[in-house]
């Protein structure tokens, strides 16, 4: 099984951000400060619980990233998920996607560090002492940074493409016929610990970037 076209994955990802958006806009019309309806409630809940999750591994601070790290979460298990659909596949089953999200994780924890050290303390966390290695050490430091989101592009690329390409594989197989009359969907057992996989993955990717977020917050110290 190869890798779909980058343009295909990015039509899908497209897909599920009009989803998501529209998911958002009807679930919050009409809220309510006490809420009476099982929609709202459930909102709500989600919204607590990734608040809870972003705080509980950043700390405090953690509130203003909820934001950021909720969609992550999201966006990346409606992706995952939607490989599970007959006719879709998963954007998260190509480097081309998971590796833009790294790259955004890159990008807003250092400019999370930035924002809560200041833009000196935090290069000279960068550069390291003493600071004549700065030269030697700032590159180091860069390129170390940016290594961490982009395993996790690659370990979230290697399971979704991973259990697409079992799925596919065990699909080819479903209709046995005995003798003739009785069709077995053999690939139903893989597709609910695929909804699993789909689960862990956005988790990981979501609490090791909340993580990220945390070290470049705390500066220094932190190390």
């Amino acid at each position: 099984m190869e890798e779909a076209s980058p343009w295909l994955l990015f039509a899908f990802s497209v897909l599920v951000i009009i989803a998501l958006g529209l998911f958002a806009i009807l679930s919050t019309r009409r809220l309510e400060r006490i809420p009476t309806t099982r929609r709202q409630g459930l909102v709500e809940l989600i919204v607590e619980s990734l608040r809870n999750f972003a705080v509980g591994i950043i700390g405090p601070k953690g509130e203003k990233y909820t934001p950021f790290i909720g969609t992550l979460f999201i966006y990346i298990l409606a992706m995952n998920l939607l490989g599970l659909v007959p006719g879709f596949k998963a954007p998260t089953s190509g480097l081309s996607i998971t590796v833009s999200l790294a790259v955004v994780v890159f990008i807003v924890y250092n400019a999370a560090g930035i924002l809560e050290t200041g833009f000196i303390p935090y290069l000279k966390h960068l550069a390291g002492e003493p600071l004549w290695l700065a030269p030697l050490m700032l590159p180091i430091h860069l390129i170390g940074g940016l290594a961490r989101p982009l395993s996790l592009s690659i370990r979230l690329f290697g399971n979704i493409f991973g259990e697409e390409t079992i799925l596919v594989i065990l699909a080819g197989m479903t209709y046995v016929i005995i003798p003739y009359v009785v069709a077995i969907p053999t690939q139903f057992p893989i597709v609910l610990f695929d909804v699993f996989i789909a689960f862990v993955q956005a988790l990981v990717f979501s609490m090791l970037s909340a993580i990220y977020i945390s070290v470049a917050v705390a500066g220094h110290e932190a190390h």
